[in-house]
């Protein structure tokens, strides 16, 4: 039981809290659903910048012991123990910290805080994708419709660890150069 909660937690904590927020939004304003879905679909897409970024920067060697042992934990520990799913999941009290710096500064660039909140839902379910993925594809579990995501993200970690960042899209890897040798995974 402990396990099945350690490797569910971002599901259980932020389901609930992105139905929470979008009901919040909706109260506060009637917002046509263009609008409701364009601001989602914007958190969605900054997630993916925002995981490649995160992952590739956990790959930087820095020389600075404070910020290796950081790496090590939060990232790369992952790569020497990939089947270690208890830690293939990332904590709440790493991602929750982020959320309210994320919703800041998102509240900071709209100037609203209710647009601020459906992008922050947006990136939200970009990251819940993102887990699902990831622990699905360290679980062995094939699940239709993610095979392409999860056959990326295996190339990552039984590949070459220094390409293929984006584990949810390969498109930042393909801007950035950083798309595995040979292309993008071949469809099975």
């Amino acid at each position: 039981m402990r396990n099945w909660l350690l490797r569910n937690r971002p599901f259980l904590a932020y389901v609930p809290l992105i139905v929470a927020m979008v009901w919040w939004a909706a109260g506060q304003r009637r917002l046509p659903l263009v609008v409701l879905s364009a601001l989602w679909m914007a958190g969605i897409f900054l997630w993916t910048l925002l995981e490649w970024v995160s992952h590739r920067a956990m790959h930087v060697q820095t020389g600075i012991a404070m910020i290796n042992r950081f790496q090590d934990t939060a990232h790369l520990r992952h790569h020497r123990q990939p089947d270690d799913l208890e830690h293939s999941v990332v904590r709440l009290s790493a991602s929750l910290p982020l959320v309210l710096v994320f919703l800041g500064i998102a509240r900071a660039v709209s100037g609203d805080g209710v647009d601020a909140t459906l992008v922050i839902c947006g990136l939200l379910t970009g990251y819940l994708v993102y887990e699902f993925v990831h622990l699905a594809t360290h679980a062995n579990r094939r699940i239709p419709g993610l095979r392409y995501m999860q056959r990326y993200h295996e190339r990552h970690h039984f590949g070459n660890s220094d390409r293929s960042y984006g584990v949810t899209t390969p498109m930042w890897d393909w801007l950035f150069g950083s798309l595995p040798r040979g292309g993008e995974p071949r469809q099975t």
